[in-house]
């Protein structure tokens, strides 16, 4: 009668510890089925965010070509200042004692499905001019999103002797 009491016991305790791990189980699968919900809708909105940001790269590609700002080479030294897709509006180049400074306020305005977005930032940024430039034949313009400063060098002339 002990060993069926013990038996009976055992297989109730079982019992109950089964029930339990399945209520644990069926609380898991639920919880990680609304984890789940809450994934898709976050990923959803990160694919419609860069859907957003690709319309945005491809109605201005200019903005997201990658130039090196300081080139030298042997005729030339060119700077170049990346605007981030803003209007120079006030875009001030001057040389002045062999100094070169660039002085300008960025401005930029969208409009988006996400609201009005505005940002103005002024910026000034001087350097010396190289010995070995020519002053007088330095030149700048504007070139995709780069605003672009072109230093020649001073042709040295070799003389021939014989």
């Amino acid at each position: 009668m002990l060993n069926k009491l013990l038996i009976g016991s055992v297989v109730m305790s079982s019992f109950l510890i089964s029930a339990e791990y399945i209520e644990n189980l069926n609380e898991k699968i639920e919880y990680n089925k609304q984890s789940i919900q809450k994934y898709k809708k976050a990923i959803e909105k990160l694919e419609d965010r860069n859907k957003h940001l690709l319309e945005i790269k491809n109605k201005n590609p200019q903005l997201y070509i990658k130039k090196p700002l300081f080139e030298n080479n042997e005729t030339e030294y060119i700077y170049r200042i990346k605007l981030n897709g803003a209007e120079a509006k006030t875009l001030n180049f001057t040389i002045e004692n062999h100094i070169a400074s660039v002085e300008m306020t960025l401005k930029v305005e969208r409009n988006t499905s996400q609201g009005y977005y505005s940002r103005s930032q002024s910026f000034y940024k001087s350097f010396s001019i190289p010995k070995d430039v020519n002053e007088s034949a330095i030149t700048n313009k504007m070139n995709g999103d780069y605003f672009e400063i072109v230093m020649p060098r001073i042709v040295k002339r070799q003389h021939n002797t014989l």
